[in-house]
């Protein structure tokens, strides 16, 4: 939801004409926008649902830190205009769901400055990391993003579901959604006071109150504790792959930038469709046999081992359990 927010304000912001009355149909140039082939799939949604296509998301190549190529995603918006094609956003990600990649915001930043285009953040955990001194220089152009997407169910230890989404333009945010109908008008007195009604910052008219658990998570625990626990998550992370580099089984496919790790059992005579289809029964017999529960991912077509550590409960001796575990298993289902 919080990136359906961001992207539909920058769709009616970036629009050459009234799209809230006319509808995308009405476009004078078909409007496109832009971001890596790892981009979270909510975006793609977003897309969809604001009428605008699956294909007018241009998913741009990845570097080798899985970061948005830059030179890439100039030479297609370049392309695009000389199409007559409207390009109107570019969503970077801070903190990629496959691998914790951050793109460079900076230079994303620049480019939307320089092209007059929105630039909307998908910071779904990896925003948070603002939080803590030691990771600001991967947030680095965050704060100059016209919306910041996050959810706080993932990475401050919250229950689903909390998430949120800041937009630098209030008047812009309201102008995409705000509609008061007769029995909606607001009123300087009673239950109807109040200028800002959050009905007119997003699709939903009648919805939860899920700011008063975030408030209280802060009042009881306070931003230090929640500061000390995502640092900690990235250090078990790192020592997690710190046991993966030291396994002469165990091989690490991705980069380590924040708390995610990919890997993979690899006895060293296997091809890719048998190492693929190894790590998929290893990781099943580590769920059913209760052991851990990392999640999967596939990079450059190789099946992953994925743990990412957003758990306030996690020690290091969980992860002691899970390489030996996974080695094990290797062993014994190569065997």
């Amino acid at each position: 939801m919080a990136n359906l927010v961001g992207v539909t304000v920058a769709r009616n912001t970036k629009a050459e004409f009234d799209i809230r009355t006319e509808g995308v149909a009405a476009a004078p140039r078909r409007m496109v926008l832009y971001s890596s082939i790892e981009t979270h799939s909510s975006n793609q949604k977003a897309v969809e649902l604001l009428g605008l296509g699956s294909e007018a998301l241009r998913k741009i190549p990845i570097n080798k830190e899985y970061q948005i190529d830059l030179a890439a995603l100039e030479a297609a918006i370049r392309c695009d205009r000389e199409q007559g094609l409207h390009p109107f956003c570019i969503i970077g990600c801070a903190g990629t769901v496959n691998t914790g990649a951050f793109d460079d915001l900076n230079a994303l930043a620049d480019i939307c400055d320089r092209e007059a285009m929105w630039f909307h953040v998908d910071g779904a955990f990896g925003a948070l990391a603002e939080l803590v001194p030691e990771l600001r220089y991967l947030t680095e152009g965050m704060e100059r993003a016209d919306s910041i997407a996050f959810d706080l169910h993932k990475w401050l230890y919250m229950p689903f579901e909390a998430g949120c989404v800041l937009v630098r333009s209030e008047s812009a945010h309201r102008q995409a959604f705000s509609l008061t109908p007769e029995y909606l008008v607001h009123a300087d007195r009673g239950v109807a006071a109040g200028e800002a009604w959050f009905s007119d910052y997003g699709v939903q008219l009648t919805r939860g109150f899920r700011a008063l658990k975030v408030w209280l998570s802060f009042k009881e625990h306070g931003i230090d504790t929640y500061r000390r626990m995502i640092w900690k998550n990235v250090e078990q992370a790192r020592y997690l792959a710190d046991l993966v580099e030291k396994n002469p089984t165990l091989e690490r496919l991705a980069p380590v930038p924040l708390n995610i790790v990919c890997f993979r059992y690899n006895p060293g005579n296997l091809d890719q469709a048998e190492l693929n289809q190894l790590n998929n029964e290893i990781l099943l017999q580590l769920h059913e046999r209760g052991i851990a529960v990392p999640s999967s991912t596939r990079l450059n077509g190789n099946y992953l081992i994925r743990v990412a550590n957003t758990n306030h409960r996690s020690r290091r001796e969980d992860f002691d359990v899970l390489v030996e575990a996974v080695e094990s298993l290797g062993q014994e289902l190569a065997g």
